[in-house]
């Protein structure tokens, strides 16, 4: 099989599977012969951030000499970004090999996601991965991901998204992200809504799992700027002083927070220079990343995000002249985003754009809803890539960029003159 061909493939199968037991998952699992046993796993559930906490974690390893797998979803670009060993993306022979090998065992249909993950399991166990950090898709109890038995569970911030298919109260979405701990094995994460913690606490006393509890407390900033930020963590169990984030996001730190508290729980003998390098050199594209002078991409697409990002733009750019390009897919909560913006920041003009295919949200609407809660100028350009060098070149002085990963995506591929497939 040809590497086009695999993308293809993929192009035509759905995304998640209807069937939330996982039983067909683990019989190709088992007619595979059952790779994921003998791994040793990072398990990472959340509404936001998980995709950062695996960064973070992955370049912690890294630096302390262990040889990487990495599973996180979704691409920006090209779709061998999902499956990464040592921070080196599949190689395109090799994804449509191994896309081949768990065709060759499937009677009853995959979902894309499922497809993914099973190549990636085979991928990682001929490379002889030291750990292999796992990033759920989507909820946590019946993610494909939640065949695995991991090392540890870490479990992100949890805010009200995905809510027709997770829940539509925190309660019910942090049941289903709690869903991935497992009977005696540790659990970590940071505490916040009450109604979260419980639904987690109580998860981990009924599997009798140790309970390693985080708080935003933990944190004291040093020095903070559009480059980065110094900052000392302390909590109960380990404290790192010096440690920097090559990011102006608050958020980062909560999520680095969670990375070295797992790394250190599997790792003790991790070397504290190891964790220290590695929160240092992390890079996660679309979180707060400059991609051109002035231009600043974020993927924040719920609300809990646009809170994190409002915080961001509210003590590191509140004296600049700012600029909005916004786009989002019609299953967000849309409004609630458009509000809190709309509320805290004040743009000199507003371009929205659209994300191509079923999800795509209608234009006209988001502009309406703009126009509700600001008086600042709002434009619409349809397609992506207009909208983005239209808002480049009409910029007075930043440019900001959110709303959606699949928005984010477009732009990189721009950016580095990638055509590649579709998400």
């Amino acid at each position: 099989m040809k590497y086009t061909e695999a993308v293809r493939f993929f192009d035509e199968i759905p995304y998640f599977s209807k069937d939330p037991s996982n039983d067909n998952l683990a019989k190709v699992l088992e007619r595979l012969g059952n790779p994921e046993r003998g791994m040793k796993f990072f398990h990472v559930a959340g509404t936001n951030g998980k995709g950062s906490v695996c960064a973070f974690l992955d370049s912690i390893l890294r630096k302390g000499g262990y040889k990487t797998a990495l599973f996180t979803s979704p691409h920006l670009v090209k779709i061998n970004e999902r499956i990464k060993i040592d921070g080196r993306d599949i190689s395109d022979d090799d994804f449509a090999y191994y896309l081949e090998k768990v065709q060759e065992v499937v009677e009853e249909p995959l979902s894309f996601f499922e497809y993914l993950f099973l190549m990636a399991l085979l991928y990682f166990s001929r490379e002889n991965a030291d750990y292999c950090i796992l990033e759920t898709g989507l909820g946590g109890t019946y993610d494909s991901t939640n065949v695995v038995t991991p090392e540890i569970s870490v479990i992100t911030s949890i805010g009200l998204d995905h809510m027709k298919i997770l829940g539509d109260t925190l309660e019910k979405i942090a049941c289903e992200k709690a869903g991935i701990i497992k009977p005696g094995k540790p659990v970590v994460y940071m505490q916040q809504d009450s109604s979260v913690n419980q639904v987690i606490e109580e998860k981990a006393v009924k599997n009798r799992s140790k309970i390693i509890r985080l708080s935003k407390e933990d944190i004291k900033i040093h020095e903070i700027g559009q480059k980065g930020i110094a900052f000392l963590l302390e909590s109960g169990y380990h404290r790192f002083d010096d440690l920097v984030i090559a990011s102006p996001a608050v958020y980062q730190l909560w999520n680095a927070d969670l990375a070295v508290h797992a790394a250190k729980e599997v790792i003790p003998e991790i070397p504290n220079e190891a964790v220290k390098s590695g929160v240092n050199a992390m890079r996660w594209p679309a979180r707060m990343e400059e991609i051109e002078h002035h231009v600043i991409l974020d993927g924040a697409h719920n609300p809990h995000a646009v809170d994190a990002w409002i915080e961001v733009l509210t003590t590191q750019y509140a004296h600049v002249k700012k600029d909005l390009l916004f786009a989002v897919v019609a299953d967000k909560d849309y409004e609630e985003m458009i509000k809190k913006i709309c509320q805290n920041l004040r743009f000199r003009r507003i371009t929205i754009t659209a994300i191509p295919g079923e999800r795509r949200a209608d234009q006209l609407h988001i502009k309406n809803i703009f126009e509700k809660y600001t008086d600042r100028e709002v434009v619409v350009e349809e397609d992506a890539i207009c909208a983005y060098q239209q808002a480049v070149e009409g910029k007075e002085d930043y440019l900001f960029c959110i709303g959606s990963l699949y928005l984010a995506g477009m732009i990189e591929r721009l950016l580095g003159g990638e055509q590649y497939d579709s998400f």
